[in-house]
């Protein structure tokens, strides 16, 4: 076994021992016959149940989350979630809300551009992924 699956391998291990249940659900989105007609979100799938870490921003000066708050793409109350490489986070076609607890959780979504995959020798170790509370606990549109 080389490095890079021990490296993931042990990670997940260590995800799925440490973290909280989480689960991914998947938006498909559809827009109407014009062009500025509003979204509509269409579940896809039952969704995943996977697990993770979630960390409270980190807004200490200097670091990663301190800079994505001074460009307000982070503000307070948002979470960083740690999970496995493998899990789908980003995608053209879809959106995706995020349930951190089981079985009844908060909901979250995930900030724009807010996911950051890990790779070592192109092999996926962990992702990295802001989120936000929704409020009433749907996406816009859905």
């Amino acid at each position: 076994m080389n490095p890079q699956s021990i490296l993931a391998t042990n990670l997940n291990r260590l995800i799925q021992r440490t973290g909280t249940p989480i689960r991914v659900q998947y938006f498909t989105s559809s827009i109407g016959s014009v062009w500025d007609d509003d979204a509509t979100y269409t579940v896809s799938g039952n969704g995943v149940w996977s697990s993770g870490i979630v960390l409270p921003i980190n807004a200490s000066r200097g670091s990663f989350d301190s800079l994505l708050m001074e460009q307000g793409k982070i503000i307070n109350g948002d979470i960083r979630l740690f999970t496995h490489g493998s899990l789908i986070m980003t995608g053209s076609f879809f959106a995706i809300r995020i349930q951190i607890g089981s079985p009844n959780g908060l909901q979250y979504s995930m900030i724009q551009d807010g996911a950051n995959q890990s790779n070592v020798s192109n092999i996926p170790i962990y992702k990295k992924v802001f989120l936000r509370q929704l409020q009433g606990s749907t996406l816009y549109g859905e």
